[in-house]
């Protein structure tokens, strides 16, 4: 019973040892101090959302939200914003009818809430109405527009629309069109408090009535009214011939013209205050503003921090690889509510490219992804959920799988939301490139145009900036992707391609001011890569490309250098072989068998002092010889 006790004690202090060289502690997650800051704080007036407080805010609301699902890292997000920002101080005003809210997808903590709403392209436009239930229903997806007047324009459609289906909250106002032939019918049942009544005729399209009286809603002692002025006979016996028109009823004047400042929202808006005035009428301006309703307590907003750019050098770092990685298997691919059929297909060409060629640096990563593509390939369906489920999973049970913290250090920008994760893809992809033309000799039966053909299908299906994927589904079809056959000719496809979308965005209000879109590589990195005449000599840029995303030339920089098995063979020439096949099937490592060795061997030499301590006693100290140690006296 005393061995085997002893016995089991030395396999939990071995199975420690063996934790204590592999890394991290089973369970023990990575550090998120780099997560995702969003595009929106306080002084923007617009709601942050995140899976902690949308249910309790959006689900049986008193008000209705217009919730802009989006990705911190997108381009098209971020030139969306700026619109996004100013819809909600333009809206601000409307806040007890309708609130202007956000939540950023690209936070790993958000994934499952934007997977459950079937978030599938950023930005996303949902309208959840007045006590929206909690269950069974995914909001109204309203058409994304390209400016601020068109996306108002949809909300006043919208909540129009409620209006007439009975869905509109008690303090609304009434914004669908009088339709009545008199003003006699218009007036009987107005309370006693309202003292002056607006009538604003407008042409059918025209959304300014709907804006003013949305504007001034919160004025209890007024009534404002749209009239749609097109085949209307109130507009004839009222004698208005010009649009906009505003009307003035009131109970000492039956009715007389408003004179407007001009016919906008703003002119209209500012002569009826203007009215008030001179009729000594009190108004309170902040309800005009909409300080009344939201107080900044209510933008919570995760603080940002300015980041400092890392200008590194022109170089290929392991974490930048690693990070663009995780965010993929984590947070974008989970986002798809059902991965089946084509999606499916590119799920499985996506992990089979990666277990091929991706430069893991810790020996338990490899078979990480292995396993992941031996789970997708034996399902013909599978959801988002159970996609990350697996994910999460395997990470911890191999853990560690990744080499350090989540941090971008190439692909860093001057700011939380600028390059990271599509920096870090396109930098994975020219990486992966690099490494299957490097095997396309010795693996002459390998499709060597996979790796396109996975980044074109992995875009097209799980890349959440819908703009930018119909810009590269476009640009692969023009430049013929599918021709390539692989090996230099996949490299420099890639490289044409990515100075396609450099040029494109050159400019562009998403670029990063301390990281210019350029016609890469500059003469700074590669002076011989352009002719005199300022043509590319591609077989220079080729050298260069080799070169800078080879593995032999990863840098580094932030690992955790302890992971580091001295067997891995990170800096070899080959291709990278010796991450695709490992050679036992629970992933130990020559080191790991050394120290199991090692510790067996202490094992045995503990347990020989222990049986000669037990003869010692039972001789009661006579001589002990070697035959006689293992002999049991009897009793």
């Amino acid at each position: 019973m005393g061995r085997q006790l002893l016995l089991e004690a030395l396999l939990i202090v071995g199975c420690g040892l063996l934790l204590r060289v592999s890394g991290n502690p089973i369970g023990v997650e990575q550090d998120k101090s780099d997560s995702p800051e969003g595009l929106y704080g306080a002084d923007d007036l617009v709601f942050v959302l995140n899976a902690t407080n949308f249910k309790s805010n959006v689900f049986q609301s008193d008000r209705a939200w217009l919730v802009e699902f989006y990705n911190s890292w997108c381009g098209y997000c971020q030139r969306f914003a700026p619109i996004w920002k100013s819809l909600a101080k333009d809206v601000h005003g409307w806040g007890d009818i309708v609130s202007i809210a956000a939540i950023d997808c690209a936070d790993e903590d958000n994934t499952p809430l934007c997977r459950d709403f079937e978030i599938m392209k950023y930005p996303t436009l949902k309208f959840f109405h007045l006590h929206f239930p909690a269950q069974d229903s995914l909001g109204l997806e309203l058409k994304k527009e390209s400016d601020e007047v068109a996306i108002r324009a949809r909300l006043i459609d919208q909540l129009e629309k409620e209006q007439q289906e009975s869905r509109g909250g008690p303090s609304w106002p009434n914004i669908v069109h009088y339709r009545g032939n008199d003003l006699d019918s218009l007036r009987h049942g107005i309370p006693d408090s309202i003292l002056y009544e607006f009538l604003i005729f407008e042409e059918g399209k025209s959304y300014l009535g709907a804006e003013v009286l949305l504007d001034l809603h919160k004025l209890d002692n007024i009534l404002v009214r749209r009239v749609n002025a097109t085949d209307n006979p109130l507009t004839i016996s009222s004698n208005v011939s010009t649009f906009p028109t505003v009307v003035v009823l009131s109970r000492d004047n039956p009715q007389e013209s408003l004179r407007i400042m001009s016919g906008t929202r703003e002119g209209i808006r500012d002569s009826i205050l203007a009215f008030l005035k001179s009729k000594k009428v009190p108004v309170d301006s902040r309800l005009l503003d909409g300080e009344m309703h939201i107080q900044d307590s209510e933008l919570t907003s995760k603080s940002k921090s300015t980041v400092e750019p890392n200008l590194s050098g022109d170089k290929l770092y392991q974490l930048d690889l690693e990070n663009a990685l995780y965010f993929s298997l984590n947070s974008e691919i989970s986002l798809s509510p059902i991965i089946t059929g084509e999606k499916l297909d590119a799920l499985k060409l996506y992990l089979k490219t990666l277990v091929n060629y991706f430069p893991f640096y810790t020996p338990k990563s490899h078979t990480y992804l292995q396993i992941l593509k031996e789970i997708v390939e034996g399902r013909s369906n599978m959801t988002g959920k159970n996609f990350k489920d697996q994910v999460k999973t395997k990470e911890r049970g191999l853990d560690p799988v990744y080499s350090g913290p989540r941090t971008w250090i190439g692909c860093q920008g001057s700011s939380e939301n600028s390059r990271g994760y599509p920096c870090g893809l396109w930098t994975m992809f020219h990486t992966l490139t690099v490494a299957a033309a490097e095997d396309f000799d010795s693996n002459v039966d390998e499709d060597q145009s996979s790796v396109l053909v996975a980044m074109h299908a992995y875009i097209k299906n799980f890349f959440g900036c819908a703009d930018c994927a119909e810009h590269f589904q476009g640009m692969a079809k023009n430049m013929s992707l599918f021709e390539i056959q692989g090996g230099d000719d996949s490299i420099l496809w890639l490289w044409k391609a990515h100075n396609k979308v450099n040029e494109r965005l050159a400019g562009d209000q998403t670029e990063d001011p301390k990281f210019k879109k350029i016609q890469y590589p500059a003469a700074s990195n590669c002076p011989k890569c352009k002719f005199s005449d300022g043509s590319w000599d591609e077989v220079e840029v080729l050298r260069y490309l080799k070169r800078k995303y080879s593995k032999v030339n990863i840098d580094l920089q932030g690992v955790d250098l302890k992971l580091k098995q001295h067997e891995m063979n990170v800096s070899a020439p080959s291709s990278g072989a010796s991450y695709r096949k490992p050679g036992l099937s629970w992933d130990f490592t020559i080191f790991d068998i050394s120290l199991c060795v090692l510790l067996y061997v202490a094992s045995a030499a503990i347990l020989t002092l222990v049986c000669l301590k037990f003869a010692y006693k039972k001789t009661h100290k006579k001589k002990i010889s070697f035959q006689n140690v293992f002999v049991v006296s009897p009793k």
